[in-house]
C-alpha cells in the first residue's frame, strides 16, 4: 500500500484518483493527518540503525554526543506538503533562528526507505523532534504554519535531558576503614564510601548501604565522586552494569547488578564535548567502536590511573 499525501489547493481528489486508476492502481481515500498534538504524544527513543546511511548517523550521532536536539525531516520531491513545509515554513526567518543549535536532518523517502521504516513512516510529511536526551517528544505529519512549528521547536528545546542516576552519596574512606578493608592506595586510595542512600534509588534496589565501599562500576576503578558522575555521565536511565564492593567487617569484594534510575535535568542549551566513555575499563570497548566505524579515537588522561 502507498499513502499519497496531497495539497488540495494544487488537485482534488477526483483529479487524482483519475491520474492512479490510469495506472490500474486501486484508489482509496483516506482523510489526511492531522498534525500531531504533543498533549497526546507519548515520547520514545530515536532509532538509529546500524546501517544508517552517512549522511544521517553522522550528524545523528554528534547532535547526540554534543547533547544538541534533533530535527528530523522525511520527505521527497513529489510531495506537495514537504516541498512547501521546506521552502515556507523552515525557511521562515523566525523558524530558522529558532533552529540554531538544532541538528536539520532531511531524509528523502525515495532514496532511504529503510530508515523510514525504522521510524514507522507510512505517509510525508514526517517530522520528528528530538530532545536533548534522545528521546522522540513531538512528531508533524501535516504541513504547518511557521508560527505554530516554531512553537513545537521551542517545546522540544524546553524538554528536560534525562540523566543516569545511582542514588547515593560518597566520600573518601578513612585511614582506619581502608586499612581494615585493605583498599588500595595507588597515588590516591580506591574506593568511595556511602555516606547517603536515597530510599527507592538504584542503590537502594541493588541492596548498597551506608558504609560500604564502593570500588569499580562496570570496571571502572573508583578514586573519587568525579569517577561516578563521569560514568553516570556516559550512560543511559536503565542501564544495567556490574558494581563491586567491600562492606565493613570483611576485606573481601562483593558484586551486584546496577540499574541505573533516571535524573531529570536541563537540555543543554549549546552544543558542549561530551564524553562517550569514562574509564579505562571502557578503553577496549572504545577502541573496537572506533576500528569498526573507522573513526579515531580522542584520549583524555587525568587522575590516579594515569
Amino acid at each position: 500500500m502507498v499513502t499519497i499525501t496531497y495539497d488540495a489547493h494544487m488537485t482534488s481528489p477526483e483529479k487524482l484518483a483519475a491520474v492512479i486508476a490510469a495506472l490500474e492502481y486501486r484508489v482509496t481515500e483516506v482523510p489526511v493527518q492531522e498534525a500531531e498534538s504533543p498533549k497526546g504524544f507519548s515520547p520514545f527513543p530515536a532509532p538509529l540503525l546500524g546501517d544508517a546511511p552517512e549522511a544521517f548517523a553522522e550528524p545523528f550521532r554528534a547532535a547526540r554526543a554534543a547533547g544538541t536536539p534533533i530535527l528530523i525531516d522525511f520527505w521527497a520531491t513529489w510531495c506537495a506538503p514537504c516541498v512547501q513545509l521546506k521552502e515556507q515554513t523552515l525557511a521562515d526567518p523566525a523558524v530558522l533562528a529558532e533552529l540554531d543549535g538544532v541538528a536539520v536532518i532531511l531524509v528523502n523517502l525515495d532514496e532511504h526507505p529503510e530508515l523510514a521504516k525504522a521510524y514507522g513512516v507510512s505517509s510525508i510529511p514526517d517530522v520528528f523532534f528530538v530532545d536533548a536526551g534522545g528521546g522522540i517528544v513531538d512528531r508533524l505529519r501535516a504541513f504547518e504554519e511557521p508560527q505554530p512549528f516554531l512553537e513545537r521547536i521551542q517545546r522540544m528545546k524546553a524538554e528536560k535531558q534525562r540523566s543516569a542516576t545511582l542514588g547515593v552519596t560518597t566520600g573518601v574512606p578513612s585511614a582506619e576503614v581502608a586499612e581494615s578493608l585493605g583498599l588500595t592506595n595507588n597515588v590516591r586510595l580506591l574506593g568511595r564510601v556511602v555516606t547517603q542512600v536515597a530510599p527507592g534509588s538504584a542503590a537502594a534496589q541493588a541492596g548498597l548501604a551506608v558504609d560500604d565501599v564502593l570500588l569499580r562500576l562496570a570496571g571502572n576503578d573508583l578514586y573519587s565522586a568525579d569517577d561516578i558522575a563521569d560514568f553516570l555521565l556516559v550512560s543511559k536511565p536503565g542501564d544495567k552494569v556490574t558494581l563491586v564492593f567491600k562492606r565493613p567487617g570483611s576485606a573481601s569484594e562483593r558484586q551486584t547488578s546496577v540499574t541505573f534510575g533516571e535524573l531529570e535535568q536541563a537540555a543543554a542549551s549549546s552544543p558542549r564535548l561530551a564524553w562517550q566513555y569514562s574509564g579505562l575499563g571502557q578503553l577496549p570497548q572504545a577502541l573496537a567502536e572506533a576500528r569498526a566505524r573507522k573513526k579515531k579515537v580522542f584520549v583524555g588522561l587525568s587522575g590516579a590511573e594515569t
